[in-house]
């Protein structure tokens, strides 16, 4: 816990009382209690009490009330910052300080007033080939008294996004309506897949030609930065944004996931660090160091963003003390693609590496003779790599996972992700998270409702709060315990969105299916084998309208009937809640016409409910203060169903048959020749009510993922065989 102590200036600040109800009154007042209204002088105690001020002294009773919630829902301290009340603290200091209370930092500066500049870090690339480091624009917001002296940690956000996207980059997207390719028997080994690095030719640094300290520039709208990190500015922190290699203001040539892109993300680091160069221009020569910075550094922001901020981690790099990664990729292979099979981001299906890559590659082309057929070239040599034809993982791939690189992490790391994020799925979260465990790096991780969103503003958690406990401790060193008093782990129920676990990854329990095709908790000996169809028409799906409700109700709906497109196997009605946290894997053995084709599986909530959706409203309750002059969010909540649902689908996976060994090596499918596959879903906590039924189902292609083939498969499953490795948490 923190300790109750008050800062001898902040004591100061408020007037002395020697009678124990004019202090209290005193604090109900600045509360916003009004005396008659909501007390009387008969219960002033007794009222104090209910809302849990302690006043058995004076400074208690001055700690318990800036420490309070106001009777408007505000924090008493941050409302007293926000208006002025601790202004005075900083006037008589020659080197301006943050303010720390109940182990935060405080919202004691401007953000109106703060300084806005824009800098170019000097890389150690050449990736656009003119003779010249690759200078990248930087910005950076940083509160007006580091003019005087104040050294302050900063927030990073890599953010390709943000000097505006090419569109039309999305408007030719690779067909998925196609038969997978047959390989023969292949020898690959992982030795084989294993990307060891490029050699570059690096011009020399360039030649200082003077000296800057501040590099003023006008304010400029920043695609997808939120307004959350004014919260942080009015608190002592920078904000520092780049868009880096290829993007509008920047030289170089951007690669999605490359060695390239690790490298100039670091590099803003190292400046920040003072350990690179900047400049106030790409032409004078002008240097500009980040003189006001504490050498401290934080990364976060959402999906590329956070992804950034994992690629940054694994290099081991210096001054990066912590990253917050909000539904964040930590290998681009698992993003694209699944067990060797071209396997999309739900609603995104044919996307790729080189598709974002040309998305963002928002500089002018026209800046250099032959700049756009380099560009041209990159694009060509990324769609070599990535080999959709394939599906396999490769070095291409290797070079574009993080999780190999986590031995090298510095940082510790706070993961923020939606369990409805079928964009980044929770793939990405859990094998960072069971990465981190190996080496014992320091960590925390929020699993929200939510799908691919920030939860700055969401109701029922604490976030900034927790969040500016965190930073405070990993940039400004403040002692608050945060490490102990926060919980490892906050997963929010999908059955009460109020209710957050602090319990992850359940028990294995192993699920079999009898022969009356129920769903039980021991093997049954018998031998059944069945048929299963890969046939997408007679799922009445259309390519043309992309009707997925149809086909998932199809797929999905009349559990108990014998369909020949999919194997449906159910549980009894379940006599109490069981939740489901973690990995599931399914394992089957099953022969095949074919010598390839896709095995999926789909584990779904079967029960009639109204349940929580990921689309969210307005609470109008509740206003969530950002700081001095920093404007505020409008808090939001999850919607509830206002029709009951029949089902919903908890996790789903597929899986290229030629991969059943690992997704880097192909082997030859013989007709109708058994193997044994084991088929992983999407991690997940998911808790399935009392009432409800659990279906396991076994389909060919699942159309809203993979690709969508028009020839019919046609698999002999050995029903005994399947078996559903189900984690469950029996004890919170």
């Amino acid at each position: 816990m923190v300790e109750k102590c008050l800062n001898k200036e902040v004591i100061e600040i408020f007037p002395k009382f020697s009678q124990k109800d004019e202090y209290v009154k005193f604090a109900l007042k600045t509360l916003g209690y009004v005396e008659n209204e909501d007390f009387t002088q008969k219960t002033i105690f007794d009222f104090s009490n209910s809302i849990g001020l302690e006043i058995t002294t004076y400074e208690e009773c001055l700690y318990s009330m800036l420490a309070s919630k106001m009777k408007n829902k505000r924090n008493c301290f941050e409302y007293l910052a926000e208006i002025g009340k601790f202004d005075s603290i900083n006037e008589n200091k020659n080197i301006p300080e943050i303010l720390v209370f109940d182990g935060k930092t405080q919202p004691i500066f401007d953000y109106k007033e703060c300084l806005f500049e824009k800098v170019f870090v000097e890389t150690p690339l050449d990736t656009d080939e003119d003779g010249k480091r690759d200078l990248i624009a930087v910005y950076i917001r940083r509160p007006k008294e580091t003019l005087l002296g104040m050294k302050v940690p900063a927030i990073y956000v890599a953010n390709p996004y943000m000097m505006t996207c090419i569109e039309e980059t999305y408007e030719n997207m690779p067909d998925v309506n196609k038969n997978l390719n047959i390989f023969e028997e292949q020898n690959i080994k992982e030795e084989d897949i294993s990307y060891k690095g490029k050699v570059r030719v690096i011009p020399p640094e360039r030649e200082t030609k003077g000296i800057a300290t501040v590099s003023k520039t006008e304010e400029i709208p920043l695609d997808c930065i939120t307004d959350w990190y004014n919260y942080f500015n009015s608190r002592g922190f920078a904000s520092v944004y780049s868009a880096g290699l290829g993007t509008k203001g920047s030289e170089g040539i951007n690669c999605c996931g490359s060695e390239e892109e690790k490298i100039w993300v670091i590099s803003v680091i190292e400046w920040l660090c003072g350990k690179r160069k900047a400049y106030t221009n790409r032409t004078d020569n002008i240097e500009i160091k980040a003189y006001w910075c504490n050498g401290n550094v934080a990364m976060s922001g959402k999906s590329y963003l956070g992804t950034l901020s994992i690629a940054a981690a694994s290099t081991g790099i210096d001054g990066l003390k912590t990253i917050i990664p909000e539904a964040a990729i930590s290998s681009w292979y698992n993003y694209y693609h699944s067990n060797g099979l071209n396997a999309c981001p739900l609603g995104w299906q044919g996307d790729d590496a080189d598709l974002l890559t040309g998305y963002c590659r928002s500089r002018d082309l026209s800046e250099l003779p032959g700049l756009k057929s380099k560009c041209d070239e990159i694009l060509d040599t990324m769609r070599k790599g990535m080999d959709r034809d394939n599906g396999n993982y490769n070095k291409f791939w290797d070079e574009r996972n993080y999780l190999k690189d986590i031995k090298n992490m510095k940082a510790s790391a706070f993961i923020v992700h939606g369990l409805n994020d079928w964009n980044v799925k929770t793939t990405h979260c859990h094998l960072f998270w069971k990465e981190m465990e190996k080496y014992n790096i320091p960590k925390k991780m929020m699993l929200h409702q939510g799908d691919h969103i920030y939860i700055h503003d969401l109701k029922g958690i604490e976030f900034n709060d927790i969040m500016n406990k965190w930073l405070s401790y990993w940039l400004y060193g403040i002692e608050n315990n945060v490490l102990a008093d926060i919980p490892d782990v906050f997963i929010q129920d999908n059955t009460n969105p109020y209710n957050w676990h602090h319990s992850y990854s359940g028990d294995n329990i192993e699920i079999y299916v009898d022969k009356n095709n129920s769903l039980i908790s021991s093997k049954d000996n018998y031998t059944k084998e069945v048929l299963l169809k890969d046939d997408i028409k007679a799922t009445n799906f259309n390519i043309c309208e992309n009707n997925f409700n149809v086909w998932r109700d199809n797929m999905i709906l009349d559990y108990d009937l014998e369909k020949e497109y999919r194997l449906s196997y159910l549980t009894k009605i379940l006599e109490k809640d069981i939740r489901i946290s973690g990995d599931i894997t399914v394992e089957i053995e099953a022969a095949v016409d074919n010598h390839t084709g896709i095995l999926s599986v789909m584990l779904v909530d079967i029960g009639e409910d109204s349940r929580l959706t990921t689309d969210r409203y307005n609470t109008k309750e509740n206003n969530i203060y950002l700081g001095k002059n920093a404007g505020y969010l409008e808090e939001k909540d999850f919607v509830i169903e206002k029709v009951p649902s029949k089902y919903r689908i908890i996790s789903r996976g597929s899986l290229n048959i030629q991969n059943r060994e690992n997704n880097y090596c192909k082997k030859k499918v013989e007709k109708n020749k058994y193997y044994k596959y084991t088929i992983d879903m999407v991690p997940t906590d998911y808790t399935v009510k009392k009432g409800h039924r659990l279906q396991l189902l076994v389909l060919g292609s699942d159309v809203e993922i993979t690709h969508r083939q028009d020839i019919i498969t046609n698999y002999k499953v050995k029903q005994n065989s399947i078996k559903l490795n189900l984690p469950i948490i029996t004890k919170e």
